[in-house]
């Protein structure tokens, strides 16, 4: 499609002269020289497209980029430099657009993926030579306050898109946000008028002034993928379809920034013959050929997912102040009287302990082109393929999992430790479904499965909670660990009414978590947290008994908890003890006679090895 406007950038581009100096080996005999930035720019785009992540290192010192350069290198992905730019620059110092793509399937899972690399860094001038010494986050300063989206979906073929952005520029380099990277932009426009910009790699960036409430108005069409052996980010067939948040089919910056979540409105068009749902609350009326739908987010949220499909029919239930919208085919399972009273019973329970959600809708989504069971949440959507699958079971590991996606509705949060919030707080909410159903009994088990769940995920040593932006895993099992060993801690009621305070705050950081745990504890709950959050290991301890002492010791990082034993004394007595661990060797006494015996954590309320 040809754009409709002209806009004059200048690229550097990659020298055949300069692509030769850095084949592998060859960094060293140049380390010496005098490089310009043009010249460093084509240096790192050369070794980006090469297999050698001693020479990428050497030239590109950022330890997250480097850790992904690996893994693509030993995944052995294909990958292609885009076009570099220089942003800014002045003597000694310049913020430049670096880009790459890997090829290997879904255009979403490739944008999402090559973010990893693609975005804007610093380079420094020292004694004449000039070297990346950092990476900026796209989102540090900038905000996404509102999109205004007009869509047209061809069924089988593509989306059209009129996104007017509201945006806070409040950042030296402009303005830049990820969108999906096959994107044709047929217009692009800030404030009624054409600004220079670059789109290569699944990031979009604009000249931008600082400035708040900015209007950005971008055009452009999808022609999306219908690849039948990868249907998970994106796929439109002829029957069906669906775009995920993940294709980045819209611009935002990631999953877990605070500074994209956004008031949505959506006017959306799609052939009358099929049904139509997004991710947020929505009302439809059909005019001659077209369907169309309006859209509009509760509260601020971010990465909006569309699903249709020419065989549903539309059931809408009502529960309290939530309307349950069913998108599904006739023969769908569960039957949607069913899942009314699955939802109501998940609802019923979880309110009961936690208050109210925090919307007012929840849409129930058939996706036919994934294998059954429940899948995901989007933003007020539960995903489920071509059947639904099990809501809740006791074997032969207890799960809740349709409740699971439930109680998705009660967390919204954003910035550090995001999926401890969402996705252990919902795994979390499970054992609190299955309580209710199946007694407290059920809930030791629940949590050994979850503690097998994490070591045979091997997050151990790999993956921390506070870190965990792309939901690697670690979250569900270790997460809900976290909050149930904060049941016990604070107790039950306790936790309960910190979560209730959290979830109706309207800030749902992790620092306001922080804050209404402290209050109901009466204590500053910080350095508990963060010893369990920014760990990549849980307690590793090594216990030591004599006649009247047990010495504890934590081999690793240091975690602080309550630790439980029971001990059997010679005189065939038994006694609980418990010794708040806030030190890395400590010794419980024992005064009320000689030790035999003892069992650490007789209840197993604590996540832990023994070594």
């Amino acid at each position: 499609m040809t754009p409709n406007f002209r806009i004059s950038i200048q690229f550097y581009p990659v020298f055949l002269g300069i692509m030769l100096m850095v084949i592998p080996g060859c960094y060293a005999q140049h380390k010496t020289n005098s490089i310009s930035l043009k010249q460093s720019i084509a240096l790192i785009d050369s070794a980006f497209q090469h297999d050698n992540p001693e020479d990428f290192n050497k030239l590109v010192p950022v330890k997250n980029v480097q850790d992904f350069f690996a893994s693509v290198v030993e995944e052995k992905l294909k990958k292609q430099s885009g076009k570099s730019q220089i942003i800014l620059a002045d003597k000694d110092s310049a913020l430049v657009f670096l880009s790459g793509i890997l090829l290997y399937g879904s255009s979403g899972d490739e944008t999402n993926y090559s973010s990893n690399y693609t975005g804007i860094y610093k380079f420094e001038r020292k004694a004449g030579s000039w070297s990346l010494k950092s990476r900026l986050e796209i989102d540090r300063l900038n905000q996404i306050r509102k999109h205004r989206l007009r869509i047209n979906i061809v069924p089988g073929k593509s989306i059209t898109v009129k996104d007017t952005l509201t945006i806070d520029v409040n950042d030296s380099y402009g303005f830049a946000t990820k969108l999906n990277h096959t994107a044709k932009l047929e217009k692009l426009v800030l404030n009624g008028s054409e600004t220079a910009f670059s789109f290569n790699s699944g990031l979009l960036w604009l000249k931008a002034h600082r400035k708040k409430n900015q209007t950005l108005i971008i055009d452009y069409t999808i022609n999306v993928e219908r690849d039948e052996t990868d249907k998970n980010s994106g796929y439109f067939g002829d029957a069906y379809g669906h775009l995920r948040n993940q294709y980045f089919w819209h611009p935002f910056f990631s999953f877990s920034s605070p500074n994209d979540r956004a008031d949505f409105s959506l006017y959306c068009t799609i052939p009358k013959a099929y049904h139509m749902a997004t991710s947020l609350p929505q009302k439809e009326i059909v005019i001659g050929d077209s369907r169309i739908i309006e859209a509009k987010s509760g509260n601020p949220t971010f990465g909006l997912s569309i699903y249709y499909d020419k065989d549903w029919e539309v059931n809408t239930f009502k529960k309290d102040h939530i309307d349950l919208v069913v998108y599904a085919t006739k023969d769908f399972l569960p039957e949607k009287q069913v899942l009314y009273a699955e939802f109501s019973k998940s609802y019923d329970t979880l309110q009961k302990h936690f208050g109210r959600p925090i919307g007012n809708y929840l849409g129930i989504i058939q996706d036919r082109s994934n294998s059954n069971g429940w899948k995901n949440r989007s933003n007020s959507i539960v995903v489920a393929g071509a059947k639904g699958g099990t809501l809740t079971t006791d074997r032969p590991n207890p799960r809740a999992t349709f409740a699971h996606e439930v109680a998705h509705g009660w967390t919204s949060p954003t910035g550090p430790a995001t999926n401890f919030l969402t996705e252990g707080w919902a795994t979390y909410a499970e054992s609190v479904l299955l309580s209710s159903v199946y007694g407290d009994s059920i809930v030791t088990r629940f949590f050994k499965s979850q503690k097998q769940n994490y070591f045979n995920g091997k997050y151990n040593g790999n993956s921390s909670l506070w870190e965990d932006y792309s939901n690697s895993g670690v979250s569900y099992a270790k997460g809900a660990w976290l909050f149930y060993i904060l049941s016990h801690q604070l107790g039950k009621k306790n936790l309960s009414t910190a979560m209730t305070n959290f979830i109706q705050s309207g800030n749902q950081s992790i620092q306001s978590f922080t804050s209404q745990l402290s209050a109901v504890a009466q204590s500053d709950m910080e350095p508990f947290l963060d010893s369990w959050l920014k760990s990549k290991e849980i307690p590793a301890l090594e216990i030591l008994q004599s006649e009247n002492n047990i010495k504890i010791r934590q081999a690793r990082d240091l975690f602080l908890f309550p630790l439980e034993f029971k001990i059997r004394l010679k005189n065939g007595t038994y006694l609980t003890k418990t010794i708040n661990m806030n030190t890395k060797e400590q010794v419980l006494t024992v005064t009320e006679g000689e030790i035999e015996s003892y069992v650490v954590d007789p209840n197993d309320k604590l996540l832990f090895i023994m070594k």
